[in-house]
């Protein structure tokens, strides 16, 4: 087991929208296969941002507002939260080392805790991708269906805003920069997806650790009541120095977690401030395209409405699971308070308070505290999205 086996989806999504981040500690490069298609997902990136840019200033404001805003604001997102990432390799990496090591000597208890952690996102996020490409595939790709009966198109006859050509053009350029606007969206909606999950994959990582020391505690706390009960007197020397030897390395692997919470601050910090900040406005824009469904057809307006819920669904699993992380780091001792710990020696007992003075230091990734992602902010961000929202239409 290790950062990059343990969760397919991560180093699958990874490698296919061309991110191609870090997943090991060392230097080593992605295969030749992977160089090249993450060059060819770039190059569709470049062309397919500057044909949305440019369409934005052409198209009629309202057109533009309604149907371009979500894939600028998505483009923006993920462009900053890469080059983010791409900057702090060397972070990412240590971090990827520290887990490898712990991951190396894991027992049976820490490997199902692992795989508990990250199984309940692995199968919403498959969802989520999968739906969201064929609703952005749908919805970009639908104005095709109109070259079977005209000739001459304009920029008002795409979905979403492009210029390829001056207007009017012929059928061949809307056919040909619609099927390029459709890669396009598709990819950037994996870039950013793949960005996402590698996020969660290391705030989950980190999660399951904290939870295997929560347990272990638990468990050496639970075996020194058993022992009590079963067994003399004399033997309980033995038993202290046991226990003294377990609880030495729990708090040795605390201030492992400690100093990857620190890593994973540096790391993220940005990204999940600019996250909070950024999801207010990519709501509330969600939003306004909704209000164009009536007037959709029936395929367009299902995959705007499925996009819309799977956006909202993979937005309140990733504060869900930040918030999972802080819990986790704020009730290491929580299960061993019920257990016999007060029968410990005097210099066992003084260290298993200072572990529970150690769930002061909750994992807070945000650099803000007010844009820390958690499920009331969740809630908040839904809640300014929609006042944004009704002030552009009310403008509008």
């Amino acid at each position: 087991m290790d950062f990059n086996n343990v969760n397919l989806l991560n180093s699958r999504i990874n490698v296919l929208s061309g991110n191609l981040l870090p997943i090991k500690a060392d230097n080593s490069q992605f295969s030749v296969f992977a160089r090249v298609h993450s060059a060819a997902v770039w190059l569709s990136q470049v062309v397919y941002i500057v044909a949305l840019y440019a369409g934005m200033v052409v198209t009629p404001k309202e057109k533009s507002i309604k149907d371009g805003t979500v894939a600028v604001v998505i483009s923006v997102e993920a462009a900053f939260m890469l080059t983010n990432l791409y900057s702090r390799k060397k972070l990412m990496r240590e971090i990827i080392q520290i887990m490898n090591e712990i991951l190396q000597s894991a027992d049976d208890v820490m490997k199902d805790i692992t795989k508990t952690a990250l199984h309940p996102i692995i199968t919403p996020f498959v969802i989520y991708g999968a739906t969201s490409v064929l609703s952005i595939t749908v919805w970009t790709g639908q104005p095709v269906m109109l070259a079977l009966n005209q000739s001459d198109f304009y920029y008002t006859d795409y979905n979403l805003p492009a210029a390829f050509s001056a207007e009017p053009f012929s059928s061949r350029v809307f056919v040909s920069s619609t099927i390029i606007m459709t890669v396009g969206s598709v990819y950037l909606f994996l870039k950013k997806f793949g960005v996402d999950v590698y996020m969660m994959h290391l705030v989950l990582m980190l999660t399951a650790q904290y939870r295997y020391a929560a347990v272990k505690l638990t468990m050496l706390c639970n075996s020194l009541q058993n022992y009590d009960e079963e067994s003399q007197k004399e033997h309980f020397r033995k038993e202290n120095l046991r226990v003294k030897k377990e609880l030495r390395k729990i708090c040795h692997h605390l201030r492992t977690l400690l100093n990857m919470s620190f890593i994973l601050k540096k790391l993220l910090s940005v990204n999940f401030s600019l996250l909070y900040v950024n999801n207010v406005f990519r709501f509330c824009f969600v939003g306004m395209l909704l209000s164009t469904v009536p007037s959709l057809s029936f395929s367009e307006a299902i995959s705007i409405i499925s996009y819309a819920m799977g956006s909202v669904m993979q937005f309140f699993v990733l504060c869900s699971s930040v918030q999972t992380l802080s819990d986790a780091s704020t009730k290491i001792t929580d299960q061993a308070f019920d257990e016999d710990w007060y029968h410990l020696e005097p210099s066992m007992k003084r260290t298993f308070m200072l572990l529970i003075m150690s769930n002061n230091l909750e994992c807070k990734i945000a650099a803000i505290g007010k844009f820390n992602l958690s499920l009331p902010s969740f809630m908040t961000i839904m809640n300014q999205s929609y006042s944004i929202g009704l002030l552009f239409l009310k403008a509008s």
